[in-house]
């Protein structure tokens, strides 16, 4: 295999044309690729070549295959497996997320590269056939491999990085190539991963995609109508330009100013339910999905995020992107529900940051029952502007209901979903 794999070593022909096959760019991409993946340098050259034209084959829109038969028995191979590549329609629609996307057309690569890797030694293990028709069925297994993983990849980097109306990037920080890689690894082979991030990635697709901001009237902050005051400092500059006669009737009668607004949206603070009994039915992926959803809401309005899982105790508090959608993907559920704790902790982690101030909505998703000391958790509630969305999931809990702002029984499906998201989206 490897003698097949190394013919004609030192030319390394590149399947591609519209990219400098012999520029810094080109061999560049190359290295990086092998970067992320330990390759038997007995193949590595060969394998490294092919990997950087598939990257550019996905990434830039000026490449093409070439027409011409490479010399090179096995990048010939991948010549013609990538002919026929670009014929599907899987491919076509790939490259409008991929190109100029430098993540998604690495992961394909190192993906690829990674399943030729393994493929071609578990073949040689079986001292199997290493002919021009196996190898022509490792590398067609490879790039299929390499495109659902692409696939769950865009899925994921959709999820987290989000425009906001009327344009603008409304992007956290940034994921990077390495922990893309491992949370596509986990969409792929964790239960109900992909359908989480499905499921979420069409809420939002589905959901109404205005927003509310929310307002006080502040001396600083965003220009809103006009309003009439005494104070100098507030009026338009035209007001102080008028006649005398009229100058004096307003310091009587007030001048007009422009209202300013100042934005108080805090933060959405998700306490999720991990107790045993939410690994039930649907329950998992309806309010993870939910979970997911929120995130992706809280971006486009560039507010804070915060995620706790919560079962017989508060777990710890989340607010990275990696952290929250790797969080949601893998945290088992176990144990018992302890809702008052939870409620108790969100209260004082939003008492202890600069949101304290302003409007900050915890939104509790549970299946719980268990008792609440309503006076404790109102009266610490007094005294911070905190909204408490509940949601309840094949229960009822009174006392959750009574210290609420809005109470819903979830009903797990999209209706019941998008119900909440626009409720949310309203605080």
């Amino acid at each position: 295999m490897s003698d097949l794999l190394n013919e004609y070593y030192n030319e390394n022909k590149s399947n591609i044309e519209g990219i400098d096959s012999l520029g810094k760019i080109y061999k560049t991409t190359r290295e990086r690729i092998v970067k992320h993946i330990n390759v038997d340098n007995s193949i590595k050259e060969n394998m490294k070549t092919a990997a950087a034209d598939l990257y550019f084959l996905y990434y830039s829109s000026l490449s093409y295959i070439k027409d011409k038969k490479n010399n090179n028995e096995f990048l010939e191979n991948v010549r013609n497996n990538m002919i026929k590549l670009v014929k599907t329609d899987e491919f076509k629609k790939e490259k409008i997320s991929s190109g100029l996307n430098d993540k998604l057309s690495m992961l394909y690569s190192i993906n690829f590269i990674k399943q030729l890797n393994e493929n071609v030694k578990k073949n040689r293990e079986k001292n199997q056939n290493s002919g021009n028709e196996k190898m022509n069925e490792i590398v067609n297994n490879a790039m299929a491999s390499a495109s659902k993983k692409m696939e769950a990849a865009d899925k994921i980097e959709k999820l987290m990085k989000t425009n906001r109306p009327g344009g603008g990037s409304a992007s956290r920080d940034d994921i990077s190539l390495d922990k893309l890689i491992d949370l596509t690894d986990k969409v792929l082979t964790v239960e109900n991963a992909e359908n989480i991030i499905s499921t979420a990635n069409k809420l939002f697709d589905i959901m109404p995609k205005f927003t509310k901001k929310m307002k006080t009237r502040s001396n600083t902050g965003e220009l809103g109508g006009y309003y009439k005051t005494l104070h100098i400092s507030n009026v338009l500059s035209r007001e102080l330009a008028m006649p005398d006669e009229i100058f004096y009737s307003k310091i009587i009668n007030g001048f007009t100013g422009k209202e300013k607004m100042l934005l108080s949206e805090g933060a959405y603070y998700v306490l999720l339910d991990k107790s045993g009994s939410m690994y039930e039915g649907d329950k998992t992926v309806w309010s993870r999905s939910v979970a997911l959803a929120l995130f992706k809401i809280a971006t486009m309005k560039n507010r804070k995020y915060f995620l706790r899982f919560f079962d017989n105790k508060p777990h710890e508090l989340m607010d990275k992107p990696y952290e929250i959608v790797n969080a949601i993907l893998t945290v088992e559920a176990n144990k018992g529900t302890y809702i008052e704790g939870a409620l108790e902790t969100s209260i004082s982690d939003l008492k202890n940051t600069k949101l304290s101030s302003r409007t900050n909505t915890v939104i509790v998703i549970t299946d719980g029952e268990d008792k609440i000391n309503m006076d404790s958790i109102l009266k610490r509630l007094s005294k911070l502007d905190i909204n408490i969305i509940s949601v309840m999931i094949n229960g009822y809990n009174e006392g959750l209901k009574k210290i609420s702002n809005k109470y819903l029984n979830a009903k797990l499906n999209d209706d019941g979903a998008l119900r909440l998201l626009n409720i949310a989206k309203s605080f």
